[in-house]
């Protein structure tokens, strides 16, 4: 039996997320009874992590156990039987040691929205109906995070880990031309549960003047007990990279480059 690395990724919009749960549809229920069928044998994957419902995945890998011939193309059989939310990039063979969770080093997320209504980024990115928001105070917001390292105040479920303490490798924000849309870029070895989406509709409040910077950050140095977490909705987020130390592949999809809306648009980090 040889471990593999299915590189994918996924459109959440009609999955309660990643993970398996009874009673809905989830991305690793489908890939597990397309791979099962493929290979003749029940078989059951593990992701790099959970990504909640309507969250996308531009790149996500997830390791399995399984044996069959060098001839046989799985990537192509997998593709042909999985619906068209779901796409198979390649199958990497590994060590049977290497695990896709607990090695990966770090993780990117982006998170999207917009702010002039458009049918085509519905579910891709999430539209807030702002006159406007403030670019240069949520960039400001985005700039103290790394200053930190407990999101407890951050976290859906602070109770339930031993510790609460992220390092935040990168963080950036970007623009469009005409300050509509906006992504959020965030790089760290892991993330608690709900802290992006969090995060963000924290700093779409500095955004839209609810909150200033100093609340911001009086927020950022709150404890699990003092926690008042509110989350930004999930359709415009997406895991975009992991990184591990025996693999080096870049995502196949980019959905900054994917979801500028307007003809000769770019992302800007200074306006």
């Amino acid at each position: 039996m040889t471990r593999f690395f299915l590189h994918l990724s996924y459109d959440g919009t009609k999955y309660r997320g990643w993970q398996s749960q009874a009673g809905v549809v989830s991305v690793q229920e489908i890939i597990e009874k397309e791979l099962s069928k493929v290979v003749k044998k029940k078989t059951s994957v593990t992701g790099c992590g959970r990504t909640d419902a309507r969250v996308h995945a531009s790149q996500y890998f997830a390791h399995f156990m399984a044996d069959f011939d060098d001839d046989f193309d799985l990537v192509f059989r997998l593709n042909k039987n999985l619906p068209d939310d779901i796409s198979i990039h390649e199958l990497i063979p590994v060590s049977e040691k290497n695990h896709a969770r607990y090695h990966a080093m770090s993780r990117t997320y982006l998170y999207f929205l917009h702010t002039k209504k458009i049918a085509q980024l519905a579910t891709h990115s999430t539209m807030y109906q702002k006159e406007s928001l403030d670019f240069h105070k949520m960039k400001a917001a985005v700039e103290l995070i790394p200053n930190y390292k407990d999101f407890a105040a951050f976290c859906k479920t602070p109770s339930v880990h031993d510790s609460t303490e992220c390092s935040i490798q990168k963080t950036a924000f970007f623009t469009n031309k005409d300050q509509t849309q906006f992504c959020f870029e965030i790089t760290a070895n892991r993330f608690l549960r709900g802290m992006i989406r969090n995060l963000m509709a924290r700093i779409i409040q500095v955004g839209n003047g609810e909150i200033s910077l100093a609340v911001f950050e009086e927020y950022l140095n709150l404890t699990r007990n003092e926690q008042l977490p509110i989350a930004a909705h999930p359709q415009g987020l997406y895991l975009s990279e992991i990184k591990y130390p025996f693999l080096e592949i870049q995502p196949v999809v980019n959905p900054k480059s994917m979801l500028l809306a307007q003809k000769d648009d770019c992302w800007l980090e200074t306006v």
